[in-house]
């Protein structure tokens, strides 16, 4: 037993211990040289015997090698090169297994000095990749690499900064957009009320998304002195009197101190912090004129130390305040002040989506108001849409970044706007809605869900970023219906192409039975075989029907008499026709869709 486990060198069970006699030799083995990929050097592999005796076992491993004795310290470096000996026990015969690839000098065998590193070619140099710059979208990296993800997220910055604050886009041909016109004509109109001290009015007129606070806006930041600026929404202050408390609130907050104080005041006219928990009790209370002295409140304006500019935005709900006292206050005002005498100036701005603003307003308004109406337009053609995206994603990072990114992303928002699936995407969105806010949302999102595994706009983020601006399907459940179901919208749809937007249950159960009847006369032909619509039965189309009328896809025109039987009362068909078309074309029964396609 002890022999057969010492050849298959397995340990038996159970093995005695026995004393090491000069009989019975040991063989060692030393590996000198390991050859590895990289280096072709020799590799000698010695086996020789260990006599049992200690004395003997030491002048054999003394004399074993010659051209590479055993070091007495390792190196650090080259452990590779010496391995543990591996002792074989009754081995009677020695095995000397030398083989050389090449000559090598001796240092290359010499174990004792560590073999010399030789430095490999490497693509990263000082932290930077050494990479072809992209000129399409097939040779973008898959991944951004580890020293442009900073610049990925400057880069995020500053197209948020971009969003929030839209650029400008100039027209390629020679004609000058409404946009620019109305801005260059309310920069004067301002400049005049801030330089001069002249009292002006306007009403800026637009569709949403125009541009038309934007432009306010920029005329504004445009000035050379700063003046007092004073916001009033028709949506927010839906009467005189909130209207006059938020100018007197937003006066004292600008310049400091509280208009026509009295003692009058009651204390419902004092804000006390302690009852508004949204206020700092660190600021010193505001004490408002009393509701007799709002309407004096105005007059104080032009005799402040700046100029006045005042935006009513949602114009035509301040010409629904009753008698129009604001407007007429604040017209007047803005009528009578003149330059040199002694007043500053102040300024109107109204701000409306309406086009018959002017019709809403009396004649004693109406004749204080100077009639300068301003017009803004929205982005008129497809390729504007794209170029404001362009500008927006191709925004410059204010901060100094790699010589590579710059000519990087140019590519990547290029490949971006030249997919077919983002061209129709973008036709679709424009042919919806031309306001650029909807833009702006639509890339935020899609800004926002870059990294760097995935650092490049795609049509996909695209597709799904659109789909959250816009509203969900109102019945995503009609591909799903069953049979009876379809048949009856189907039915319904036929009524409403002959002129009838109304129907009862008993009219689609005679549309349907009349279907089934045609069908089964000239089927469908398909491989020689016919393909007839279904028969069903009158209960089962009557539980279709209350289902529909359930899930809201029929709805009641009249209310339900006792004296009407429910197969009478009148329903109409809320779908319209392009849903019910999808429906149909993704159920993929060629029965329902030829008999679709007939109305």
């Amino acid at each position: 037993m002890d022999e057969k486990d010492e050849l298959t060198l397995s340990p038996p069970k159970k093995r005695s211990v026995r004393a090491a006699t000069p009989n019975s030799p040991r063989v060692v083995m030393e590996c000198v040289e390991i050859l590895t990929p990289s280096k072709t050097r020799p590799r000698i592999i010695v086996q020789h015997p260990i006599p049992a005796s200690p004395a003997a076992r030491a002048h054999t491993l003394d004399s074993s090698s010659p051209t590479c004795p055993p070091p007495k310290t390792p190196p650090k470096r080259g452990r590779h090169l010496q391995r543990k000996a591996k002792i074989v026990s009754d081995m009677p015969q020695v095995l000397v297994l030398a083989e050389t690839l090449q000559q090598a000098p001796e240092s290359e065998f010499n174990c004792s000095a560590p073999a010399a590193r030789q430095p490999k070619a490497s693509l990263r140099r000082k932290g930077k990749t050494a990479w072809k710059l992209p000129t399409s979208a097939e040779e973008l990296p898959h991944t951004l690499p580890v020293e442009l993800e900073p610049c990925l997220q400057l880069q995020k910055h500053a197209i948020m900064r971009s969003l929030r604050d839209l650029p400008d886009i100039v027209a390629q041909d020679d004609h000058v957009s409404a946009n620019a016109t109305a801005y260059e004509q309310l920069s004067n109109l301002l400049r005049g009320t801030v330089l001069r001290g002249e009292g002006n009015s306007c009403l800026l007129i637009g569709p949403r998304g125009s541009g038309k606070s934007r432009l306010v806006e920029k005329a504004i930041k445009s000035l050379p002195e700063k003046p007092i600026i004073i916001r009033l929404s028709g949506h927010a202050q839906h009467n005189d009197r909130l209207a006059i408390r938020e100018i007197a609130w937003q006066l004292a907050q600008q310049t400091g101190r509280s208009f026509l104080p009295s003692e009058s005041n009651s204390p419902s006219d004092v804000i006390d912090p302690d009852e508004n928990p949204f206020l700092d009790s660190s600021e010193t209370t505001i004490v408002l004129p009393p509701p007799a002295h709002l309407l004096a409140l105005i007059s104080v304006i032009p005799t402040l130390p700046r100029p006045t500019i005042i935006i009513l935005d949602g114009f035509d709900l301040f010409a629904a305040h009753a008698r129009q006292s604001l407007l007429y206050c604040l017209l007047d005002t803005a009528q009578s002040c003149r330059v040199g005498s002694g007043t500053k100036g102040i300024a109107i701005v109204g701000v409306t989506t309406r086009v018959d603003t002017i019709n809403l307003l009396e004649k004693r308004v109406k004749s204080r108001f100077s009639g300068r109406m301003l017009r803004t337009s929205c982005l008129s053609e497809l390729q504007q849409w794209v170029e404001l995206a362009r500008s927006a994603l191709t925004a410059p990072v204010s901060e100094d970044v790699p010589e590579e990114w710059p000519p990087l992303w140019r590519v990547a928002v290029d490949s971006f706007l030249q997919h077919e699936k983002v061209i129709e995407e973008f036709k679709e969105s424009f042919s919806l809605t031309r306001d650029a806010r909807t833009l702006c949302r639509i890339l935020t999102t899609v800004v926002m869900n870059l990294t760097p595994a995935l650092p490049y706009p795609s049509a996909e983020k695209l597709a799904a970023s659109t789909g959250i601006q816009r509203c969900p399907a109102r019945f995503p459940f009609l591909a799903s219906l069953p049979y009876p179901a379809i048949c009856l919208c189907i039915a319904a749809v036929h009524y409403q192409t002959s002129g009838h937007n109304t129907f009862t249950f008993e009219m689609l159960h005679e549309a349907f039975r009349d279907q089934v009847r045609t069908s089964q006369s000239a089927p469908v032909q398909i491989e020689g075989g016919g393909i007839g619509m279904m028969r069903c039965s009158r209960e089962v189309l009557a539980g279709a029907f209350e289902r529909l009328a359930t899930q809201r896809v029929f709805t009641p025109v009249a209310a339900p008499s006792l004296g009407t039987a429910k197969e009478f009362v009148f329903y109409r068909l809320v779908p319209d026709r392009f849903e019910l078309k999808r429906a149909v074309e993704a159920m993929g029964q060629t029965n329902l869709k030829k008999w679709f396609s007939k109305a």
